[in-house]
């Protein structure tokens, strides 16, 4: 099941594509209903409680705020949390995190790791395990002993960006998301689309993953590292499901339709590592099975 919101007034037209060009209400209201269709729910704290089946656990959110032309903006996740908080989740334990930090102000998140909802890096909440468990963050592995990390989370909330990623994976969406999960993402560029389904399948990504929120607002359809913004579109869509191929593969399907309409080839290389993740039993790839709501 695979939920598609969108709304024309989710951001303006201005140049600049971020977070404070995001209409906080709209957002809100996007993701409301959206949770609402994925979950076949007509009341909104049911349908949390369906993604959320124990609200005394912790829930870890996975934001993307590597480079500064496009990221998660912190008005999609607050929508999230709002979320979260009114199933009864209480505010310090949500963990937002990513690998770095370089984007935060453009944003619009701020660290805290005092009382409330948590933000940071994850050598800020925690740090990466050396050797065990494909170097991933404690947060999600709960640390060796299991009690050692205080952050580790119970729960796992995608909330990856739209964008493509020519020379690596093609395109960078919730699969990639998790190379800011592990602590040595460079040592896995060369066999990125192996790795890909790899960390995906690992037992802390899949079976804590309770919801995927594809920031779709506004997508870069030609990757670019830095600050340029020169190929980011608005989209104004926020795509929701619990399969990280079938919000891959459409979102894929997305990036390719956009660079199409500017005159580019398709992402390259193509992003075979969505249907390995497919053969390997993590979702579909298949467009009838995919099923779009609203």
């Amino acid at each position: 099941m695979l939920v598609s919101v969108h709304h024309d007034r989710a951001s303006d037209l201005t140049d600049e594509r971020d977070n404070k060009n995001l209409d906080e209400q709209v957002i809100k209201q996007m993701l409301d209903e959206g949770i609402k269709s994925f979950t076949g729910e007509r009341n909104l704290l049911k349908a949390w409680s369906k993604i959320i089946p124990d609200p005394a656990k912790r829930v870890a959110i996975k934001i993307n705020c590597q480079i500064q032309g496009i990221y998660t903006k912190s008005k999609v996740v607050k929508a999230v949390t709002d979320g979260l908080i009114q199933r009864g989740v209480r505010p310090d334990n949500i963990v937002i995190y990513d690998k770095t930090d370089h984007a935060f102000r453009y944003a619009g998140f701020e660290k805290n790791l005092g009382p409330g909802i948590k933000v940071g890096t994850v050598d800020d909440l925690g740090g990466y395990h050396r050797f065990l468990f494909n170097r991933m963050a404690k947060l999600l592995t709960g640390g060796i002993p299991l009690s050692e990390n205080k952050y580790r989370c119970d729960y796992l909330i995608n909330v990856p960006v739209l964008k493509a990623l020519e020379g690596y994976s093609g395109v960078s969406l919730s699969m990639k998301n998790h190379y800011g999960s592990i602590g040595n993402p460079s040592h896995h560029h060369k066999d990125i689309m192996e790795f890909l389904p790899h960390l995906n399948a690992q037992p802390q990504i899949r079976d804590k993953t309770r919801l995927i929120v594809l920031d779709a607002i506004f997508v870069e359809y030609k990757w670019i590292n830095g600050r340029d913004q020169k190929y980011v579109d608005p989209l104004n869509q926020l795509i929701i499901s619990d399969d990280p191929v079938a919000i891959d593969y459409t979102g894929w399907k997305i990036i390719d339709k956009k660079r199409k309409e500017h005159g580019l080839e398709p992402v390259s290389p193509a992003p075979v590592f969505i249907q390995t993740a497919a053969d390997r039993g993590l979702g579909t790839t298949n467009p009838r099975s995919i099923h779009l709501s609203l």
